[in-house]
């Protein structure tokens, strides 16, 4: 049987099993201009449906590379959009994280496309860096060769 791509509410995000992927890029954080875009598509108040990735779950658990950079408490942030989890703690990625973890996802895997926009999602020289920097960051635990030159030649086509 295949894992599920997503969990469909909130009851397992912690620290630890935080929001990550495009559920967490999509997420409109105050004073960025990264991501946002299609908040509604993750979390369906209406239905009561969130659709949500969870580091560690449907995501590699990324902290040996990243550490805790990036993960966020989201709790106060999704309770003014009506989303609460009998009050407990709500971790998501920021779009940086979010978008490493995705980056480190397919670097892990054996797809040869990264589904990673640069150019869309991270439209100026400095949110380009800020991601570049959580990447570059991880390299030295990428241990496995052919996974660690795989990061490279996508990281020197951006």
């Amino acid at each position: 049987m295949t894992q599920p791509l997503f969990d469909f509410d909130l009851k397992r995000v912690s620290r630890t099993h935080y929001i990550t992927g495009k559920a967490a890029i999509n997420f409109p954080h105050p004073g960025s201009i990264t991501g946002g875009w299609h908040f509604l598509s993750y979390f369906d108040r209406d239905s009561g449906v969130a659709k949500v990735s969870l580091a560690g779950i449907h995501y590699p658990d990324t902290t040996d590379f990243f550490g805790g950079a990036g993960v966020i408490d989201v709790t106060d942030k999704l309770a003014m959009r009506g989303w609460s989890e009998d009050g407990k703690r709500l971790f998501m990625a920021d779009h940086y994280r979010a978008a490493a973890d995705m980056v480190m996802k397919w670097v892990l895997s054996d797809s040869k496309h990264c589904n990673v926009e640069v150019a869309d999602w991270f439209p100026s020289s400095e949110t380009k860096q800020r991601l570049f920097e959580i990447l570059n960051s991880g390299r030295p635990k990428l241990l496995d060769p052919d996974k660690l030159q795989k990061m490279e030649a996508w990281l020197s086509s951006q």
